[in-house]
């Protein structure tokens, strides 16, 4: 008769997949990048091209830093929140200020 150790045999497999996942904990942590810095002016533009693109309803291409990286968005604004600093997005999306790094039209 063939003794088989059964799941005994298959343990030190299951450490591996726990350390799979914190490893790809770690890289992703990495993978994160700092906020640049804007400047007055560059803030200043921002807010001009908001405005301009809010009253004239054209499609604006933001780019967004959110949790360590930037993701470039396209759309149109709904309306501008100056109480809460914040725009909301024709895909209702919602937007603070100091996310946005750049805008073009």
């Amino acid at each position: 008769m063939n003794k088989d150790r059964g799941i005994i045999k298959w343990m030190p497999f299951d450490s591996l997949e726990n350390s799979k996942k914190i490893v790809e904990s770690i890289l992703y942590e990495k993978s994160k990048i700092e906020k640049p810095i804007l400047s007055k002016e560059q803030i200043e533009e921002i807010e001009e091209k908001l405005i301009e693109a809010f009253y004239e309803q054209e499609p604006i291409t933001l780019q967004v830093y959110k949790n360590g990286s930037i993701k470039k968005m396209t759309s149109t604004i709904l309306s501008i929140d100056t109480i809460y600093k914040k725009i909301i997005l024709k895909n209702h999306e919602k937007i603070l200020f100091n996310q946005i790094i750049a805008i073009s039209l």
